[in-house]
């Protein structure tokens, strides 16, 4: 399963730095609205201790990691979603992406000032409603020509167009809006940019980072504060380097690593690995899928001729050695399509050719 992230927020604020951070790219960074005037593109692939845990078990010449698309587009402004500054464009790259990344500046203050904060992710925040309204109102156009014929189904959407404008011209996102049926349905085939899932930026100073208030951002929603600067310095450095870096500001781990484990988290997504001649890999889906679905993320022909799965925690195949002497303490399960997946779950695949 590929999934994907998308950078939003003022001009400024951080973004196309936080960008660079979590790709290693040298990107356009400049202090002025409207740098990014494409949107940066990158694929990351994601750290992952277990899956090179278990290349030392099987010693296969690839190792494969899970990825995520990461996608920078240009500051929003006021107006951004009838294309002030080209708003509407840039966020048109955004309908396809599986989660926000909303970076809110607080460098530049003082303290944690939570009415300018609060102002700054308004800002953003209502273009993104707004952007979604143009949609809605454009299905609409589409859909009013249909109720004079007696359209059962036309009248169930607009109903349900209806609903969301509604909740939209409240400034409320839609993924806080009761939604079944047509509505649902609706939400993913406009492809509506309030309904995805969102995870927070703060991005901080280096010295504000020993200094932060539990409730230095006053959002229902994951936050991650983190110096963006900070960030990008470290990717420059040695491992050795990095960790002196970041004991100075009494950091464990590169906050980088925290927001894409929160993103990953967030979105409900699983990881299952596959060590399968001199390839180990991993595989990234929706938690709990169904184990002939996820047969199906490797290959269409391992979902239609699926048997069975042998299935081993990773971390109990580690210890016993490999899968062999694991097979012999009658440690690998043997299971049917509709086993759910867990995370860290080692999959062995048995399928008709």
């Amino acid at each position: 399963m590929a999934w994907s992230c998308g950078i939003v927020g003022l001009p400024n604020a951080g973004k196309s730095t936080l960008f660079k951070a979590l790709t290693a790219l040298n990107v356009t960074i400049e202090n002025y609205p409207f740098s990014t005037i494409d949107p940066n593109k990158a694929i990351v692939e994601l750290p992952d201790q277990r899956l090179l845990d278990l290349s030392e078990l099987s010693k296969p010449k690839k190792i494969t990691a899970a990825t995520i698309e990461v996608i920078d587009v240009a500051g929003l402004v006021k107006g951004a979603s009838q294309g002030e500054g080209l708003g509407n464009q840039f966020l048109g790259h955004l309908r396809d992406v599986d989660l926000l990344i909303h970076v809110v500046a607080g460098f530049d203050l003082k303290a944690a000032d939570q009415k300018e904060l609060l102002s700054r992710i308004d800002t953003v925040n209502l273009e993104l409603c707004l952007a979604d309204l143009d949609m809605v109102a454009r299905r609409k156009q589409k859909v009013e020509p249909k109720l004079k014929s007696g359209d059962k189904t036309a009248h169930q959407e607009l109903a349900a167009l209806n609903r969301m404008e509604k909740h939209l011209n409240e400034g409320k996102f839609l993924k806080n809006l009761e939604v079944s049926g047509a509505a649902k349905n609706l939400t993913g085939e406009l492809a509506l940019l309030t309904f995805k899932e969102m995870v927070y930026v703060y991005n901080v100073n280096e010295n504000q980072l020993l200094n932060l208030n539990p409730d230095f951002l006053p959002v229902s929603e994951p936050v991650v504060p983190l110096c963006a600067n900070l960030e990008a310095e470290l990717i420059d450095l040695s491992s050795d380097d990095q960790k002196i870096l970041l004991d100075a500001y009494g950091l464990n781990e590169s906050k980088s690593k925290v927001l894409l484990n929160e993103c990953y988290n967030h979105l409900g997504l699983s990881t299952f690995y596959t060590i399968k001649g001199e390839e180990a890999k991993a595989w990234v889906v929706p938690s709990g899928l169904p184990a002939d679905k996820a047969a199906g993320k490797i290959h269409s022909d391992i979902e239609r001729g699926f048997i069975k799965v042998e299935v081993i925690a990773w971390d109990l195949l580690i210890k016993e050695g490999g899968l062999g002497q694991a097979r012999e303490k009658g440690l690998v399960r043997v299971e049917g399509r509709d086993y759910r997946v867990t995370d860290g779950d080692v999959l062995f695949f048995k399928f008709r050719q």
